[in-house]
């Protein structure tokens, strides 16, 4: 759970199993954080996306709840389009 080489930015919550959180980097999706759940002071849930600094030393995060929307939005789009596609 390296915080040290953390990059600082957005991350999605890809899932959270067993009390763990795999983010992945929205810039770069093969960068990957595994952190535990007990780190956020807020509920997250899976496609969330999170804003992520180290400051100090300790992980502050919090919800990009405008991004998070935006994402959503764009996923249900491709979604109808696929489903319109098939009538």
């Amino acid at each position: 759970m390296g915080l040290r080489k953390m990059i600082e930015g957005n991350y999605v919550v890809e899932s959270i199993e067993n009390g763990l959180v795999k983010l992945l980097f929205c810039k770069d999706e093969k960068i990957e954080e595994i952190i535990s759940k007990e780190k956020f002071p807020y509920s997250i849930k899976q496609g969330d996306i999170l804003k992520m600094k180290i400051v100090n030393g300790k992980l502050i995060s919090m919800p990009h709840e405008s991004e998070t929307e935006k994402k959503r939005k764009q996923a249900q789009s491709i979604m109808e389009k696929l489903i319109n596609k098939n009538k």
